[in-house]
């Protein structure tokens, strides 16, 4: 899962070398480097790849922190998304 956020990041980023200097322990809005916009467009990306809903009103951009952390909240979000 820590591969394919990465590679959505550098997609979304249009730079491919991105994907390279990113790790699980990358913050995904600074080392990441999202606007505002990008940062929409990311998270519409990850609720349609792993079939969750993310409550913009509720998330805490902590989760952001590192894609590690991230990854654990899709995890999390994933055990209780409807199948």
């Amino acid at each position: 899962m820590q591969e394919q956020i990465i590679a959505m990041i550098s997609e979304i980023k249009e730079d491919a070398e991105l994907a390279s200097r990113l790790n699980e322990h990358s913050d995904i809005m600074e080392d990441g480097g999202l606007d505002s916009l990008q940062l929409i467009t990311f998270v519409l990306n990850v609720e349609e790849r792993f079939g969750i809903e993310i409550d913009f009103e509720q998330f805490d951009f902590d989760l952001m922190e590192s894609v590690t952390t991230f990854c654990n909240y899709i995890s999390e979000l994933q055990k209780t998304a409807p199948v």
